[in-house]
């Protein structure tokens, strides 16, 4: 059972989908789960519906509601953590939940990258407006600009793409998330990977670290 975590940019999404495919892993996306808890129309996702619609985060009781649920379900299964815990309160947390049931943390993986890469690497991101199909400039361009390959769809830039914003998700990213690091070095479980290159060289190294780790 391992993390991976890293700042806006770094690609956690695109390699936890991989790893979790080599690996035979389950994948625990806070994002994806508290989308199937809506679009299953349980309890926990009425709940978290209606803090989303007031504009309010939804609150760490919640939250930690959701991963012990998760584990519960998938006890029998490895887990890779994607882009959660978010802080360190939460990883706190996530150790409580994880020895109440005799789990533990192997590894936390780290993704790194330069402040302008990460900036160069956003500002050049798309989706396509019809099936949601994500597309970068630099590291996975459209076979033709503007057209998305799957559908045909217009592709379409974020609004949180923009330069100031990618700066203040930094910002929140080095306050908030940043020092998972310290943690889970004091914990002998953290890993740095360089996140630079394309997606088939950072995997490779993360594989490299897994392997190394779990000989």
């Amino acid at each position: 059972m391992f993390l991976i975590f890293g700042p806006p940019g770094a690609g956690k999404g695109t390699q936890a989908e991989i790893l979790a495919q080599k690996y035979n892993l389950k994948k625990f996306s806070m994002g994806d789960v508290l989308r199937e808890e809506i679009s299953a129309g349980s309890s926990i996702g009425r709940m978290v519906e209606e803090h989303i619609k007031n504009g309010a985060l939804v609150p760490d009781e919640l939250i930690f509601e959701i991963v012990e649920d998760f584990l519960l379900a998938n006890l029998n299964t490895d887990i890779l953590f994607d882009g959660f815990p978010r802080n360190l309160n939460q990883a706190l947390e996530l150790e409580r939940i994880l020895a109440q049931h005799n789990l533990k943390l192997s590894l936390a993986i780290e993704l790194s990258l330069p402040e302008d890469e990460i900036i160069r690497r956003l500002s050049g991101r798309t989706y396509c407006s019809v099936c949601g199909t994500l597309y970068n400039e630099i590291t996975n361009p459209p076979q033709k600009t503007g057209v998305c390959d799957r559908c045909g769809g217009k592709l379409l830039k974020r609004p949180d793409d923009d330069v100031a914003v990618i700066r203040n998700r930094l910002k929140v990213y080095n306050e908030e998330t940043r020092p998972l690091a310290e943690y889970y070095k004091s914990l002998g479980i953290h890993r740095m990977v360089s996140a630079m290159g394309d997606k088939d060289l950072v995997f490779k190294r993360i594989v490299e670290v897994i392997d190394g780790c779990f000989k």
